[in-house]
């Protein structure tokens, strides 16, 4: 068991918490309020504290007060393009709701993530506004955009990261270092998947599958589905010869002819997670919680930044 612990909340289909148990977290809860999300994370790891809640009615127990680090992917909507920007406006916005969470519980630390809009200059003083109230309960911290393909991720996705420590501890902190070089090409990451079936050409398609992912949407309940986003992330893969208007249940088998769908898997393992982790759900649930999921790698990494620097302060007083 590591020293540190976790509270994750708005904690989907795990990406965070697995990329935060790499990096040396346990987690001593997950708050998500989603069935099938919650489902996911309880067949993966039921001896995790896996709770089904709604954050702005979710009281946490006082033995989570003082935990590590304070995680979450709070929803993404009021920050989006597609979801009209509203900020904190937009009733779905559930970021006062985890401040006011972390001045209550006082974790060492924060990591909550979002989608790249968040940090567009009309949310400049929201932004702000957030840091300052972090402040009143001392923490220090920044905002930085992370592209996953940085990490090793075959896809791009860039996205918003909050990190916020106490004084000592931000004195120690680093972001992690980029490794582009490190994220392989879509054809590089499923050939083998879209091979398992006994399909021919999957090498040849994989060669011509020569460059990352598009960044992978999930939707909502009231919207989306199993497929690969909207037009023009249609049109990118598209040159990537993959159909993107619908999801395959199977790989392509012996003497198919055309372009291929990606499956579930694929898409998961694009998404950074490994294979043993099992989306549960149909299609369109497990296309969901893939798309909206934080890539695990990404976590990985910010996650080892946190705990070296929780290391470094411990040293530093020992």
């Amino acid at each position: 068991m590591s020293k540190y612990s976790s509270v994750e909340v708005c904690a989907g289909a795990g990406g965070q918490a697995l990329g935060l148990e790499k990096a040396g977290f346990d987690h001593a809860a997950l708050v998500e309020i989603e069935p099938w999300p919650v489902t996911t994370l309880r067949h993966n790891r039921p001896e995790w504290n896996v709770i089904q809640a709604d954050l702005n009615e979710w009281e946490p127990d006082k033995s989570l007060y003082g935990a590590a680090l304070f995680a979450g992917g709070v929803p993404c909507p009021p920050f989006s393009v597609a979801g009209k920007q509203l900020g904190k406006a937009d009733e779905r916005d559930l970021f006062a709701r985890a401040i006011e969470l972390v001045l209550q519980m006082k974790p060492r630390g924060i990591m909550l993530e979002n989608v790249r809009g968040l940090l567009d200059p009309k949310f400049d003083e929201y932004r702000v506004e957030i840091l300052e109230k972090l402040a009143t309960g001392g923490y220090f911290g920044e905002w930085r955009l992370v592209r996953a393909a940085d990490y090793g991720v075959p896809q791009l996705r860039p996205r918003a990261i909050l990190v916020a420590l106490r004084e000592n501890d931000w004195a120690n902190f680093e972001w992690p270092t980029k490794h582009p070089e490190t994220a392989p090409t879509v054809g590089e990451t499923v050939v083998d998947l879209m091979a398992e079936n006994g399909w021919e050409s999957a090498h040849a398609w994989a060669k011509q599958a020569n460059r990352i992912a598009p960044t992978l949407v999930g939707g909502s309940k009231k919207h989306g589905g199993p497929d690969l986003g909207p037009t023009r992330a249609r049109k990118a893969w598209l040159e990537m010869n993959v159909i993107g208007n619908t999801i395959a249940d199977e790989p392509p088998g012996p003497g198919f002819a055309g372009k291929p769908r990606m499956t579930p898997k694929m898409l998961a393992r694009i998404q950074g997670f490994p294979d043993d982790w099992e989306i549960q759900g149909r299609k369109t649930q497990a296309c969901r919680q893939i798309g909206n999921a934080f890539p695990p790698p990404v976590a990985e990494a910010v996650g080892n930044a946190i705990r070296v620097a929780f290391e470094k302060t411990d040293l530093d007083f020992a």
